[in-house]
C-alpha cells in the first residue's frame, strides 16, 4: 500500500459523550475608539499566491512558509474534531491511537476567532430555555485554539491562520516517548500531500520532530518498556506524524435505538439529564449503528434506502484481500435475516479513491514491527449514536502467526519445503474471521466471550481459538479449525440492532419488540458477556478458548498437544532456514494450552451470572456448582505435570545458541543459561500461566468469601493444597524432569508470596496464604535432609525459602520473596513468550 493509501483516518470506538445543546452564539464585537484603521484584505486578496484545496473547509497552504489557512463561513456551527497518530516508533507509540474526539465550533469575539469543544456529558430535555442555560452554564467548556483573523470578507466569513493550533503536540507524543524528550517547532511542519479535502471533511497531518535533552534514560519511552533506539535512526530525534480531523456531523432525520445491556452493544454514546422525572436514569444510552432505511416500511424484507457499503484497502496482498472480501461479505446474510435485502456491500476500494475521505468505510491493511490487535472502530455522532464511518484496521502479522502454529503443530517439512494444504486453508479462514469480527464492532457489536460456551462458532465477535481435531488414525485435523460464516449470536444482534419497525411503532411497542428479540435469544440459551481480565469470574466469558466446560475441552486440547509435541521436530521449519529459528516454533505448540487453562481456573470461584434486567428469567449470579469448581481444580494442577514439560534430550540437541542476526524477542523463551538455550524456560512459562491464574488475588479472596457462603464449596486452602500436592508434595524425578520440577515448585512458592503480600489480596486471605508458607517450609527444611534425593535437590529445598540478607521473614512466618533473574519472579510476564493475538 503506498504511503498516501496507507494512513488511515482511525477513529474513536464510541463517543460515549452527547448533547444536542447548542452554544450561544456569541455576538461579534468591535474595539470602541476614534481612531481609524485600515481595511483588512479580503480572503481572495490574502489567498491569490496560495494553493486551495476545496472541501468541508477550505484550506489554503502558504508552500514558501509551510503556513496553513482556513476559511470559515459562519459561527457556532458544529462539526467533529479528532486527533489520532498518523504513524507509530514501533515501540509504544502505535499508529491510529485516537485522543479524545470533541464537538466543537467556531466562534468570534471581536478580532479573536476561538475553537470552542462544547461540554457534551449533559442535556436538558424540557426544551425551555433557562433550563436548558442552567445546564450549560453549571459545566466547563473548553477553548483549545485561539486564532486572529488573517482576511475577511465580512464579519462571519474569514480566513484564519491555524499553523500554530496545528503544529502542537495533539496526541501527547512527548510524554509517550519518554522523560526528556520535548517538541521542537523548528524541526516539524505540516506535511501538504498528506493534507486533504474532501466534501465532508478535512484532514490535516503535521510532521513533528521530538528531541531528546539530557536528563532522561536515553532511548527509552516512558512506562512502555521498550527501546526507542532500535527502531529509530537517532533516539535523540524522534520524528513522528499526528492527524487532525474536521467531519461534517449528519442531519437529525437519524432515528437513535435505545441500548440495552443485555444485546451485546458494547459501544453506546449516553448523556446525564438532570430534568428527567425522578424514579427515571439520569443517564440515556443509544446504540451506535450506521443509518438504514427501508425504501418499503411495511414489507418485511426490504432493500434500503441507502446501503452500508464497506471498501478492501487495494493495498492488502493476495490471498488476504480476496479472503478480507468474502470474510466481511458473511454479515450480508445477518441483515437479510434483519429485514434488508442488498444492505450490505463490500467492494475493493476503487482506483483513485482515497480511504481519507469519510464517505469511504474501510479495512485497511496496516504493516508493523511486530503483530498486534486488529480493531474495528467507527467516527461517531456524538448527539445520537449514528455512525459515520466505519474503520477495520487489520495488522499484518497474525497471519504469519497463524501459518507458524500449524508448522508447529504439523512439522509438514518431513520431505520437502512444501506446506500441508490445511495449512493455508486454516490461515484464510482465519482471515476471513478476523475480517468478519472487526467489521462487526464498526456495525455496533461487542466482544461476546461467552459465545463459545453456545457452541463452536456462535459469534465471530468472540475470540475463537483453532478447533484441533485428532482423527481415526491419531493424527491432527485442522481443518475444522475455523468455520465459515457467522454465528448465531451475530444473527441476533444485528436483528437487534438494524431491524426496522413500522412507523406508527409506539416507544412501548418498540422496547417490546426489541425485548422480544433477546429473549428469544435466552430462550435459545444465548446471552451476552465480555472478559474483564485476569479477575473474571465467569466461567464461560473468556477469550480464545472452546467448548461448554473448559474443563473437558482441557482435558482435550492436552491430549492434542501431547500429539503435537512427540510429533514436533526439525521438521517444522523448511530446509535452509537457521535452526536457531526452530526454538520459536516451539513455542506456540508447548503452550498450546494456554488459554484454556486460564479459561478453565475461571470455573474456580466463578459466578456464572448474567447481564440481567428485573423481570427477564435469566438467572443472576449463582455460585458456580462446588463440583465443577473441583473439576475445573483438578484439570488445571495436570499442566503442572513435570513429565508432560520436561523436553527431550533428543529435541533440546536441536536448538542451538543464537547467531547475533537472530536475538531472542518478545516470541521467544528467555532463559537464564545465557547464549544456551534453556530448557526450564518453557517450564517456567508453562508453571507461571496456570499459577498467576489460579493464585489471582481476587480469586483467592472469592474462595474464602463463597466458602463462607456455602461451606461445600472449595476454600483457598483446599486450591492451595491441590496445588502443593501436585507439586511439591508429587514425587521426585529424575534427570531434567526433576529439574522441571523444582523449577514448577519455585514459580508455586513465587505465586504464594506474590499472593501473601498483593495489596489485592484481604487480610484473611494473607492469613491463609501465610499459615500454608509456614507449613511449607517445615516440608521444605525436611526435603532438604532427605538423603534419597540428589544434592542438588537438597540443596534447592533447603534454601528455597531464604532471602538475601539472612533469610529475614515478613509476618506469619513465610519467607519474603527471594530476588531472582529477570523473568523469574512472580507473575512476571516477561518469561512468557508474547501469544496472543491469534
Amino acid at each position: 500500500m503506498t504511503r498516501s493509501r496507507s494512513l488511515s483516518c482511525c477513529f474513536a470506538a464510541a463517543l460515549f459523550l452527547s448533547s444536542s445543546t447548542f452554544a450561544m452564539a456569541q455576538q461579534p464585537r468591535r474595539p470602541s475608539g476614534d481612531a481609524p484603521t485600515a481595511a483588512p484584505q479580503t480572503i481572495v486578496q490574502r489567498t491569490a499566491t496560495l494553493q486551495k484545496m476545496d472541501g468541508f473547509f477550505p484550506v489554503y497552504m502558504d508552500t514558501k512558509t509551510a503556513h496553513l489557512y482556513l476559511e470559515i463561513s459562519g459561527w457556532n456551527k458544529q462539526f467533529l474534531y479528532l486527533r489520532h497518530t498518523a504513524t507509530g516508533n514501533g515501540a509504544g507509540v502505535n499508529r491510529g491511537a485516537v485522543a479524545q474526539p470533541l464537538v466543537v465550533h467556531f466562534s468570534r469575539i471581536g478580532p479573536k476567532v476561538l475553537l470552542i469543544a462544547e461540554n457534551t456529558a449533559w442535556r436538558n430535555g424540557t426544551g425551555e430555555p433557562a433550563q436548558a442555560s442552567a445546564t450549560r452554564d453549571s459545566f466547563a467548556q473548553s477553548l483549545i485554539g485561539g486564532f486572529t483573523v488573517a482576511a475577511e470578507d465580512t464579519d462571519d466569513h474569514v480566513l484564519i491562520d491555524a499553523t500554530d493550533f496545528l503544529l502542537r503536540d495533539v496526541v501527547n507524543f512527548a510524554a509517550r516517548l519518554g522523560t526528556g524528550y520535548r517538541l521542537d517547532t523548528t524541526r516539524s511542519t505540516i506535511v501538504p500531500e498528506h493534507t486533504k479535502n474532501f466534501p465532508k471533511n478535512t484532514e490535516i497531518e503535521t510532521m513533528l520532530t521530538f528531541a531528546r535533552e539530557g536528563g532522561g534514560p536515553a532511548g527509552f519511552p516512558g512506562g512502555a518498556g521498550a527501546p526507542v533506539g532500535p527502531f529509530a535512526p537517532d533516539a535523540a530525534s524522534i520524528t513522528l506524524e499526528a492527524r487532525q480531523s474536521l467531519i461534517e456531523l449528519p442531519d437529525d432525520k437519524y432515528k437513535p435505538r435505545r441500548w440495552d445491556q443485555r444485546a451485546g452493544n458494547l459501544q453506546n454514546t449516553s448523556y446525564s439529564d438532570w430534568s428527567k422525572p425522578l424514579g427515571d436514569a439520569r443517564e440515556t444510552r443509544f446504540i451506535n449503528r450506521f443509518r438504514l432505511i427501508k425504501k418499503n416500511p411495511s414489507a418485511a424484507v426490504s432493500d434500503p434506502v441507502e446501503p452500508i457499503r464497506f471498501y478492501i484497502d487495494r493495498g492488502a496482498p493476495e490471498p488476504v484481500r480476496t479472503a478480507l472480501l468474502e470474510g466481511t461479505r458473511w454479515w450480508s446474510e445477518a441483515f437479510l435475516a434483519a429485514g434488508f435485502s442488498n444492505a450490505f456491500k463490500v467492494e475493493i476500494l476503487p482506483e483513485g479513491a482515497d480511504p481519507y475521505d469519510i464517505r469511504y468505510n474501510m479495512i485497511l491493511w496496516v504493516e508493523g514491527e511486530n503483530r498486534a490487535f486488529s480493531n474495528g472502530l467507527d467516527v461517531v455522532d456524538p448527539r445520537t449514536g449514528e455512525v459515520i464511518k466505519g474503520e477495520v484496521t487489520l495488522t499484518a502479522g497474525r497471519e504469519r502467526q497463524d501459518y507458524l502454529i500449524t508448522e508447529a503443530l504439523l512439522s509438514p517439512y518431513k520431505t520437502s519445503d512444501k506446506p500441508d494444504p490445511q495449512q493455508l486453508a486454516l490461515v484464510l479462514q482465519r482471515i476471513r474471521h478476523l475480517a468478519a469480527h472487526e467489521t462487526g464492532h464498526t456495525l455496533g457489536l461487542g466482544h461476546n466471550h461467552a459465545a463459545s460456551a453456545f457452541g463452536l462458532g456462535s459469534s465471530v465477535d468472540d475470540y475463537p481459538f483453532p478447533n484441533i481435531q485428532i482423527d481415526k488414525n491419531g493424527k491432527l485435523d485442522l481443518s475444522h479449525a475455523y468455520e465459515p460464516g457467522l454465528g448465531a449470536w451475530d444473527m441476533m444482534a444485528i436483528k437487534h440492532t438494524y431491524m426496522e419497525l413500522q412507523p406508527n411503532t409506539t416507544p412501548a411497542q418498540e422496547k417490546a419488540a426489541l425485548d422480544k428479540v433477546i429473549d428469544d435469544g435466552i430462550k435459545k440459551g444465548m446471552y451476552f458477556l465480555t472478559d474483564s481480565g485476569p479477575s473474571t469470574v465467569h466461567p464461560h466469558s473468556s477469550q480464545w478458548d472452546n467448548g461448554p466446560d473448559s474443563a473437558v475441552e482441557l482435558d482435550r486440547l492436552l491430549k492434542v498437544r501431547e500429539v503435537a509435541m512427540k510429533n514436533f521436530s526439525e521438521a517444522a521449519i523448511k530446509p535452509g532456514t537457521p535452526m536457531a529459528e526452530l526454538q520459536d516454533t516451539l513455542v506456540p505448540v508447548y503452550l498450546l494450552h494456554r488459554y484454556q487453562v486460564e479459561a478453565t481456573i475461571q470455573s474456580i470461584a466463578g459466578e456464572d451470572y448474567r447481564y440481567a434486567v428485573r423481570g427477564d428469567g435469566q438467572q443472576i449470579a449463582p455460585m458456580v456448582p462446588a463440583a465443577q469448581q473441583r473439576a475445573a481444580l483438578a484439570a488445571a494442577v495436570k499442566t503442572l505435570d513435570p513429565q508432560m514439560l520436561t523436553l527431550p534430550e533428543s529435541l533440546i540437541l536441536k536448538f542451538p545458541p543464537r547467531p547475533p542476526s537472530l536475538p531472542r524477542t518478545r516470541e521467544s523463551f528467555q532463559g537464564e543459561a545465557g547464549d544456551a538455550f534453556d530448557p526450564m524456560a518453557p517450564v517456567h512459562a508453562a508453571a507461571t500461566i496456570t499459577l498467576a491464574a489460579l493464585f489471582e488475588p481476587t480469586r483467592a479472596n472469592r474462595l474464602i468469601e463463597f466458602h463462607g457462603r456455602d461451606a461445600s464449596m472449595p476454600t483457598l486452602s483446599d486450591v492451595i493444597d491441590a496445588t502443593l500436592q501436585a507439586t511439591w508434595m508429587a514425587p521426585s524425578q529424575q534427570g531434567l524432569t526433576q529439574q522441571s520440577k523444582m523449577t514448577i515448585d519455585r514459580v508455586v512458592l513465587d505465586e504464594l508470596q506474590t499472593l501473601g503480600n498483593s495489596p489485592q489480596a484481604s487480610a484473611i486471605t494473607k492469613g491463609v496464604v501465610r499459615a500454608e508458607l509456614a507449613k511449607l517450609r517445615t516440608y521444605a527444611a525436611e526435603r532438604s535432609k532427605d538423603v534419597a534425593l540428589d544434592p542438588d535437590s537438597r540443596a534447592f529445598y533447603g534454601s528455597a525459602f531464604e532471602a538475601t540478607g539472612g533469610g529475614s521473614t515478613s509476618r506469619g512466618g513465610a519467607a519474603t520473596p527471594a530476588p531472582v533473574a529477570p523473568g523469574r519472579r512472580g507473575a512476571d510476564t516477561d518469561a512468557i513468550p508474547a501469544g496472543a493475538p491469534i
